[in-house]
C-alpha cells in the first residue's frame, strides 16, 4: 500500500501576508484563499512537485526545502493513512512588486478568519523560523537547487 503524501507552502512576508491561492476551503464551505497545495504521486519527490506546483499556481519558484510542520492522519486503529508536509516558502523582506497568478496573491494574515490549526502552527513557526531540512531518504535531493 502506498502512503499518500501532500503538502502546503507557506510564503509569507515581513510585513504579514502569506501567498495564497483561490481554491476549495479544507472544511469544504466553497471557494476561498487558501495555502498552495497538493498531492505527491508515488514515486515522486515532494520538493520537486512541491516546487513545480508552486510555480505553476502562483508563477513564484523556491527551493522548498525546509518543513514547518508535519502531520499524519491516521485510521480508527492508530495507523497512519497520511503525512502531509508545511513547506517553507520563506519570508520575504516585502510584498514582492510583480503580481502572480490570477487566481493567486499575497493576502494579509489578519484577513484569514480561522484558519486550520495545522496552518496556524506554521504561521506561528515561520515568524520563529523554527524550521528543518526536509529529507528524502536521509538526504537533499539534489533537484531542490535547480
Amino acid at each position: 500500500m502506498t502512503l499518500p503524501v501532500s503538502f502546503h507552502i507557506l510564503a509569507t512576508t515581513r510585513c504579514n501576508h502569506a501567498l495564497m491561492v483561490r481554491g476549495e476551503k479544507p472544511d469544504g464551505s466553497g471557494e476561498g484563499w487558501v495555502l498552495p497545495h497538493g498531492t505527491v504521486p508515488a514515486g515522486q519527490c515532494p520538493i520537486t512537485t512541491a516546487r513545480e506546483h508552486l510555480m505553476a499556481s502562483t508563477g513564484y519558484d523556491r527551493a522548498l526545502t525546509e518543513v514547518l510542520a508535519v502531520s499524519t492522519t491516521t485510521d480508527q486503529r492508530g495507523h497512519v493513512t497520511g503525512l502531509t508536509y508545511v513547506l517553507d516558502g520563506e519570508v520575504l523582506p516585502e510584498v514582492p512588486s510583480h503580481d502572480p497568478s490570477p487566481r493567486a496573491g499575497w493576502v494579509p494574515l489578519r484577513e484569514l478568519h480561522e484558519p486550520p490549526g495545522l496552518y496556524q502552527y506554521a504561521i506561528i513557526s515561520a515568524g520563529r523560523r523554527h524550521a528543518l531540512p526536509l529529507l528524502i531518504n536521509h538526504d537533499r535531493p539534489e533537484a531542490a537547487f535547480h
